[in-house]
């Protein structure tokens, strides 16, 4: 897929003057928080082993386990197991406070990983659970970072049938395109040099994802809204982050409902 030109298309900073001298990503870091999610854990992992397999970079998989109570743990080893060659994975455990500090702990853990790499050349991105990624969400980050920018907000789609009255709410309040406007954490990129400037992730239970890119934003990185990086993410009613895109989901069955 070609890259979007910059422009209108864009929602986001135009390319420095000095993109010429963009640093090529030499490594690829993805973090994925979980709590207690044995049942769809497997099925996001394997997925992002399949994307890294499309680039030819050397890529870490950090899983956060925060609290987990269920076989979490056995299904990212399980996962670890079958990772190809140039692939590693790496499984924390802990008690966090919220959801920021378990997204900081495995940025933590990549910067710890590649200490002879500049920060400015790994390249983070950034997803959850209960998501599904694309094959070429790696590669095309990579694409991104290598045309300049330092800052990828993507797409996600719930795996919510379309003519549901949720599913119909849903996709009627969102635009799938380039330049949208959404912020999700199941789909971000983020150069980690920029991440870390910016103190990590935002210490918060919820919206740490929208108030992390606002920061970025107004720090001036070169950013770009796309929909070439779509997400599937679970519709699941019963979420594990309060305030949420299960609540979100609750709350279109009620619109719904009531209308």
């Amino acid at each position: 897929m070609p890259l979007p030109t910059a422009g209108s298309a864009l929602a986001g900073e135009p390319l420095p003057a000095g993109v010429a001298q963009a640093f090529e990503p030499a490594a690829l870091a993805v973090i994925v928080p979980a709590h207690n999610e044995e049942e769809l854990l497997g099925d996001c992992l394997r997925a992002i082993v399949a994307a890294a397999s499309a680039t030819d970079l050397p890529t870490l998989l950090v899983v956060v386990l925060d609290r987990c109570s269920d076989g979490s743990a056995e299904v990212a080893a399980q996962i670890a197991a079958e990772a190809r060659a140039g692939s590693a994975i790496r499984i924390l455990e802990g008690v966090f406070p919220h959801v920021g500090a378990v997204r900081n702990a495995g940025v933590s853990a990549t910067a710890a990983h590649w200490p002879g790499i500049p920060a400015q050349r790994i390249w983070t991105a950034h997803t959850d659970a209960d998501s599904r990624v694309p094959h070429h969400w790696l590669a095309r980050q990579a694409e991104f970072a290598r045309a300049g920018y330092d800052l990828v907000v993507g797409t996600v789609e719930p795996d919510e049938d379309r003519t549901t009255p949720a599913g119909s709410l849903w996709f009627a309040r969102h635009e799938l395109c380039e330049g949208h406007s959404a912020v999700h954490g199941a789909n971000l990129g983020m150069r980690l040099n920029r991440l870390l400037e910016a103190g990590g992730f935002s210490a918060l239970p919820v919206s740490e994802d929208v108030e992390t890119v606002r920061r970025l934003q107004r720090a001036g990185v070169p950013w770009i809204a796309t929909d070439t990086t779509r997400v599937l993410t679970s519709a699941r009613r019963a979420g594990r982050a309060p305030g949420g895109f299960a609540r979100f989901m609750r709350d279109l069955d009620g619109m719904a409902a009531s209308s």
